[in-house]
């Protein structure tokens, strides 16, 4: 990283600010790292810094029609990373206070999580075969799911870090499943909605099953052939949920339209604004936001923070830039399974979401001061600490492989082996 020191005052658009003077948490930026597209980032960085520091290899050249003078007639859609406050009262939702520990909830979580991933196995080989699809089992999983989010929303979630890339697409479906159910309680959907959110969650890649296999596990991007025919699956999947009695629109229109963009760029169907739903739209954003922190035949994963963060930038034309918002802060600051730097000079694996204290989650610690890794990791609730006579704050986000840890490997041992003391 090529960064250097520039007074704000000397702050131009393009430039990409990389650190600022004092924690980002101490601003209304929610990303740590941006590009400047506009003026309103200018006014802000200049109204909370006396200096930033940019690095000059991230940079962007800004077209002429994106820069702040452009004519009024052609409204820019600015990468305006201050507006989103998660932290503020903008979510607008009180927060959802958990009906049990963690601890005692994760041992039932994972044999939902466990079950789930034998039912998609099971029902994807039936699909390959021409079988029916055994909707009884994935309403009861569903429903299971749901109780597992309302008692701690935390162990569920944890367990979406499970991910494997050699079974990507079953761990997708589950990890869709889980993150929608938990989006649409933060968005205040009734307990009925959201089985009928996560069962559409659940369900919503059946298509690929009648994708060819070649195609589907491809270790490279598909030709234009290839990608018409992956481009089919929402209607494949569609169409076997239409010959099933008692199946609600509102799943087939997840199955159907959950690829759809706000803009009209989306498929099979070309849908856009108000034509899109907010169950599909809700799936749509978590089933971006998986892929992205997920390892897949053609590409690495990325953090939940960079994941965020490239997603924002396409709020405009890819989803409801207020829907997208409302995920962010469903999240959190810190998304469970973010790699973050303390104040100690600890290295953390973010472990919960504390939605009353933003800033004080619980973490599992594996590397020390020096960045050495612990024999054993260690849970440290922030929470709890900020009252010892030395409190220790996150002062950093980390990338998703810093320090040659894989995040994988600490979550299946945590959820597995509890080897945390």
């Amino acid at each position: 990283m090529s960064q250097k020191r520039v007074d704000v005052a000397n702050l131009e658009l393009g430039m990409y600010v990389s650190e600022l003077d004092r924690p980002w948490l101490e601003t209304s930026f929610l990303f740590q790292g941006f590009p400047i597209l506009g003026q309103e980032e200018l006014e802000e960085l200049r109204r909370c810094c006396d200096y930033v520091y940019v690095d000059d290899e991230m940079g962007v050249a800004l077209q002429p029609e994106r820069v702040s003078t452009a004519p009024k007639s052609r409204p820019v859609k600015r990468f305006a990373t201050h507006k989103v406050n998660i932290a503020s009262s903008a979510g607008k939702q009180r927060p959802i206070r958990n009906r049990v520990k963690f601890e005692q909830e994760l041992p039932r979580a994972r044999e939902v999580y466990h079950q789930a991933h034998d039912y998609i196995n099971t029902i994807f080989s039936q699909i390959r075969i021409d079988r029916s699809i055994p909707l009884d089992q994935a309403r009861q999983l569903t429903e299971h799911t749901v109780e597992s989010i309302t008692n701690n929303e935390n162990a569920m979630l944890w367990l979406t870090l499970l991910k494997q890339k050699d079974e990507y697409t079953t761990y997708h479906s589950i990890n869709v499943c889980v993150l929608s159910v938990l989006f649409g309680r933060h968005l205040g959907l009734s307990e009925v909605e959201l089985k009928i959110l996560g069962l559409g969650a659940l369900l919503h890649d059946i298509g690929k099953m009648r994708v060819p296999a070649g195609i589907l596990n491809k270790n490279g991007r598909l030709n234009p052939e290839e990608e018409l025919m992956m481009r089919q699956h929402p209607l494949l999947g569609d169409r076997m949920l239409a010959t099933r009695r008692g199946v609600p629109g509102q799943i087939r229109e997840i199955v159907r339209s959950h690829h759809e963009r706000v803009d009209g760029s989306g498929y099979p169907q070309g849908l856009e604004g108000d034509e899109l739903g907010l169950m599909p739209m809700i799936v749509s954003i978590v089933d971006v936001y998986d892929a992205m922190t997920s390892d897949r035949a053609y590409h690495e994963r990325i953090s939940p923070h960079e994941a965020l963060n490239m997603m924002y930038s396409w709020a405009a034309t890819h989803f409801r830039e207020e829907l997208l918002e409302a995920f962010i802060r469903c999240l959190g600051i810190y998304p469970v399974g973010s790699l973050v730097e303390l104040s100690s000079g600890e290295v953390a694996l973010v472990l919960t979401v504390n939605r009353v204290h933003h800033l004080l989650p619980q973490v599992l610690l594996l590397l020390n001061r020096d960045k050495h890794p612990y024999d054993i990791p260690k849970l440290l609730n922030l929470e709890l600490q900020r009252h010892s006579g030395v409190p220790i704050a996150i002062t950093k986000i980390l990338p998703s492989n810093a320090y040659g840890i894989d995040v994988r490997k600490f979550a299946a041992e945590f959820a597995t082996g509890h080897p945390a003391r």
